[in-house]
């Protein structure tokens, strides 16, 4: 699969290598077209997960990407275990969580989902604790693997779940979505723009798509590392653990789906297909 970190390449570039990936018909790529024509939202502040199941009335224009706010704490989680740097995952949890509530002022965002949240919770608290409806970090947290690296130890992924669950208990500036639905994503859309994104789902016709936001998730990424100012954590290695992260859930959750970038020239979209996940 096409690394996230190649998609700042010449976009031509990836048009060779993807030829014998199963490439959208020209039909679908048509649709995917006009859904993002029709869907495309001005950006805001706030975080969310690259899960298609959001609603258009839910984290609309927020910075999609991977965990949500999880997602930086997982790189972060990555990185101290290579570097050695001694945080337990609860407290890589609070740095980036620190940053996000006392230095930007805005909610640390987490989602979950009515298969792992039913309205009338029925079984076991303890183990509910460590379940949770969000992919990203599901499958990071889960002893199968499917033969993708996360970095990260199964069980701290496990201990992060229960402690942004409690922490949403009792904490109005951790904010936990609950998705309804079944995931019905047609392709993956990497969108290059600081202005604009494209929503999850349409609002009428319930079509969706995964949603990552990478130049407003590499921005906001650079402010993040800045401000956490950990010795031994730079932009560059938070950036390749959250890719790695990244290409082990798409490959979890969207394999076999389109790969494809959005751009805007003149505030009009411009789709390009790059690869099918494999």
């Amino acid at each position: 699969m096409l690394t996230l970190r190649q998609i700042k390449e010449d976009i031509s570039g990836f048009g060779k290598s993807s030829q014998t990936q199963n490439p959208p018909t020209d039909k679908e790529l048509q649709e995917t077209s006009a859904y993002v024509q029709k869907n495309t939202v001005h950006a805001r502040e706030g975080r969310k997960c690259v899960d298609g199941r959001y609603p258009p009335d839910t984290a609309k224009g927020m910075l999609a990407r991977a965990g949500g706010d999880c997602g930086y704490v997982m790189a972060l989680m990555a990185i101290n275990r290579k570097e050695k740097l001694q945080l337990s995952p609860e407290q890589c949890f609070n740095v980036v969580y620190k940053v996000i509530d006392q230095k930007m002022h805005g909610a640390f965002c987490i989602h979950t989902d009515h298969h792992a949240d039913p309205d009338h919770e029925i079984g076991n608290k303890e183990m509910h604790q460590t379940l949770i409806g969000c992919g990203h970090l599901s499958k990071a947290a889960s002893q199968w693997r499917l033969r993708q690296p996360y970095d990260i130890e199964s069980g701290d992924v496990k201990r992060i779940i229960s402690y942004a669950r409690n922490l949403a208990d009792i904490d109005d500036n951790v904010e936990m979505i609950n998705l309804a639905g079944e995931h019905a994503e047609r392709g993956v859309l990497v969108v290059d723009d600081a202005e604009y994104t494209v929503n999850a789902m349409d609002p009428k016709t319930h079509l969706m798509y995964f949603i990552y936001d990478r130049k407003r998730d590499e921005e906001f990424m650079k402010r993040l590392v800045k401000a956490m100012a950990i010795p031994g954590v730079t932009f560059d290695a938070m950036k390749k653990e959250a890719d790695i992260q990244l290409q082990a859930t798409l490959h979890n959750l969207a394999k076999g789906l389109p790969m494809y970038t959005v751009s805007y020239k003149d505030k009009k979209p411009q789709v390009t297909y790059l690869a099918t996940i494999n």
